[in-house]
């Protein structure tokens, strides 16, 4: 009987949190940005003269090589990855891409090695070589720019990336309401929902001066359009 209770409690639960998922289509954003749907998330695919630059993966490297296949975009031709955190959904594709470099936040790496859980027991891994970025720092790739600004709240190093200081890829650290408002994430989907709301208003000057905002879950914002 009680385990019938949790399972209802467990379903619900999962249904108030997708009816607040909203990702966007696999479809072109511009000349040579994508987004890429897969199952309740997005990740971004970005073509340079040096490749193609993701931002996050999804959870399922099918679906990712899937989902770049229907853009014209080979897997093959991936060459960087950037991960705003380390949850399955985000980081799952990345076996998908042996070959691309995986970069993390230097303080998401406590998620990864055993000293941070997510959520009581569960803890997050990710089985591939990595590279830590510090807050702050810019990679040049193929004639873009891509810089790390730290976002904890979500995980313990959740981060954000400004391409070229217009385009915002804010993972986790936020989300869009149906009407278009800038909001910080779900709270029970948040390590620390105190710290994700204040760097929600640390980030406000790199959200008020992004030509596109692109989340994890909820789509894509245009600025101006709202």
């Amino acid at each position: 009987m009680i385990s019938y209770i949790v399972l209802g409690i467990l379903i619900i639960f999962l249904a108030f949190i997708f009816s607040r998922f909203r990702p966007a289509t696999t479809r072109k954003i511009t000349d040579n940005l994508y987004s890429v749907r897969c199952g309740i998330g997005n990740f971004y695919a970005l073509e340079t003269t040096a490749g193609v630059v993701l931002f996050d993966t999804g959870m399922s490297a099918a679906l990712a090589r899937r989902g770049l296949r229907k853009l014209g975009l080979s897997p093959e031709a991936v060459t960087h990855i950037f991960l705003t955190h380390t949850d399955y959904d985000h980081s799952g594709g990345a076996k998908a891409f042996p070959k691309a470099g995986l970069y993390i936040s230097k303080a998401e790496e406590r998620m990864i090695d055993g000293s941070t859980a997510r959520r009581g027991f569960m803890r997050n891994t990710l089985p591939f070589p990595y590279k830590t970025l510090e807050d702050g720092q810019t990679i040049a790739v193929g004639g873009v720019t891509v810089q790390l600004r730290l976002t904890p709240g979500h995980t313990a190093g959740s981060a954000v990336y400004m391409i070229d200081d217009r385009i915002l890829v804010s993972g986790d650290l936020l989300r869009l309401s149906r009407r278009g408002e800038i909001l910080p994430f779900l709270r029970l989907m948040n390590m620390d929902h105190r710290r994700d709301v204040q760097s929600v208003e640390d980030a406000r000057n790199l959200i008020d001066n992004a030509e596109y905002i692109l989340t994890g879950h909820t789509g894509i914002r245009k600025q101006g359009d709202h």
